[in-house]
């Protein structure tokens, strides 16, 4: 009895040391933004490695309440727009910054917290900057909308795309379109697979794919059957950010490919659509093959933000390691 309560106790001082590194780490994060000695990728990185991304929202949307210096407040948006969580004062603060005409980098900042924070209530918000003069305000407002998942912004990519003349971002309000999964819009995708420009046609084509469309799905198989690897290569992107129950007839065929490349990009786009099996067979086949051929699975497996302590798990299962 006195040794589970010795246990316990060192349990519990345990846990409440770490959880005081956490806020330190945390804190110094902070403090060296707002200094100026640390960069707000470092910052972000470090809030982030501490899991301490609601402590901070909460601390920065704190101080931009108050008047600040532009270069800090700067600073803190673009941290917030790589760790931000639910909050409703950074929601309206990113809204004030989305729209403000006076500071670019400000603007586009606002914009990607936005998309962060995925809330439908910002689609209106989003859907005019889509036509906006300014390119990264553009492709920022359709990113964003593409995050948030609202099926009601198709229409207004597909639109926007139509007379977007920067084929980067045609390309990404037209893929958009297709994961926002509005079916009804097919047909007006099908009108693109006619474009002069070859990146429209493809965005075209995996848009129709991700919508489960048929004349996607036969222009995947066509890429898919071809003898040249760098033609199925681009079959199996057409199916990037699909549910696995839609590309799996297509690609898990794939897995048995002759080129590993083919190979490992099939199971990866599989597994993000939500097989974990294929999860599993990428640590496999990483673990198995020769050291020059590991790093195409490992560049793969690198995509799906796999922690060090699944893949210690995979490989035990597996009698491995």
């Amino acid at each position: 009895m006195l040794r589970r309560g010795f246990l316990l106790g060192l349990l519990l001082v345990s846990g409440h040391a770490l959880a005081k590194d956490k806020r330190a780490e945390f804190r110094e994060a902070l403090a060296g933004l707002t200094a100026g000695t640390l960069s707000a990728t470092h910052a972000a990185n470090r809030i982030s490695f501490a899991g301490m991304e609601v402590e901070a929202t909460e601390a920065l949307a704190f101080e931009l309440r108050r008047l600040i210096d532009p270069r800090v407040r700067n600073a803190y948006f673009e941290v917030l727009a790589q760790i931000a969580t639910p909050h409703a004062d950074v929601l309206r603060l990113a809204t004030d910054a989305a729209r403000s005409t006076d500071d670019l980098t400000f603007r586009l900042n606002g914009l990607r917290i936005l998309g962060r924070l995925k809330q439908p209530s910002s689609v209106p918000v989003l859907t005019p900057m889509l036509t906006d003069k300014l390119l990264g305000v553009r492709r920022e407002s359709a990113k964003a909308l593409i995050a948030i998942k609202s099926p009601k912004a198709a229409r207004e990519l597909l639109v926007a795309a139509k007379t977007e003349d920067d084929p980067e971002t045609r390309a990404l309000m037209v893929i958009g379109v297709g994961r926002l999964g509005d079916a009804k819009l097919s047909k007006g995708l099908e009108s693109l697979l006619e474009s002069s420009s070859e990146s429209t046609r493809l965005a075209a084509t995996q848009a129709l794919c991700l919508l489960g469309s048929k004349k996607g799905m036969e222009a995947a198989r066509v890429l898919l059957a071809s003898t040249d690897k760098f033609e199925r290569l681009q079959g199996v992107m057409l199916f990037e950010g699909a549910p696995a129950k839609l590309a799996g007839p297509l690609l898990t065929p794939l897995l048995g490919d002759p080129e590993k490349s083919v190979r490992a990009r099939a199971a990866r786009l599989l597994a993000q659509g939500g097989d974990g099996r294929l999860t599993e067979w990428l640590v496999l086949e990483s673990f198995k093959a020769p050291v020059e051929e590991r790093l195409l699975y490992e560049g793969e497996l690198e995509l799906l933000r796999l922690p060090d302590e699944q893949r210690a798990i995979i490989l035990r299962k597996a009698g491995l390691k």
